[in-house]
């Protein structure tokens, strides 16, 4: 039995097409996540981290002379940095999920 000539009924295709489209937006955002980087200092602005969207540590900058500072005082540089960086980047993702909130709920609301 062939299903050459057969059509895909209108409200498969629409279903199907609104998953395409939110599947286009998670890869997209999964992708922003993966390479956007969040970088920020300490108020000295000696050292500096930088996260991804994951909240993962891609570089830290410690200035020259910083180290002699002692341990302790680039450890609280070094966390300043890290609370500031994760900051920012807690905020972008969470502008970006109402953004893809607002997105999916417009995908959903043209349901067929």
């Amino acid at each position: 039995m062939s299903t050459e000539g057969t059509q895909m009924h209108p409200e498969v295709a629409a279903v199907l097409r609104q998953a395409g489209r939110l599947q286009e937006l998670m890869d997209r955002q999964l992708h922003k996540m993966a390479s956007e980087p969040f970088t920020a200092a300490d108020e000295s602005e000696t050292v500096e981290v930088t996260l991804n969207g994951h909240h993962h540590v891609v570089d830290v900058f410690i200035a020259d002379g910083t180290l002699r500072l002692g341990a302790g005082t680039v450890e609280q540089r070094l966390n300043e940095a890290l609370l500031n960086a994760t900051a920012e980047a807690a905020e972008s993702i969470a502008a970006d999920q109402d953004r893809l909130n607002e997105a999916v709920a417009e995908i959903t609301r043209m349901a067929p």
